[in-house]
């Protein structure tokens, strides 16, 4: 089904979503979801790991910087 009126990257992400759903309930068994899901969860956990170490940077400059009142 084609719709004019939205754009082709609007359907990508539809569907990287859609199998990454899917892929939730199921373990991929075709090589293609594979190669679209694992990079994602990759990715994901990179971020995480990001967060937490800026996080706890945000955290010790809290403590080590005087409040001034």
């Amino acid at each position: 089904k084609r719709h004019d009126e939205e754009e082709p990257q609007c359907y990508r992400v539809e569907i990287i979503e859609v199998v990454e759903d899917k892929c939730k309930e199921q373990p991929p068994s075709l090589p293609v979801e594979r190669v679209v899901v694992d990079p994602i969860d990759v990715q994901e956990a990179e971020w995480e790991r990001e967060i937490e170490i800026f996080l706890q940077q945000l955290e010790d400059d809290l403590e080590e910087t005087p409040k001034v009142v």
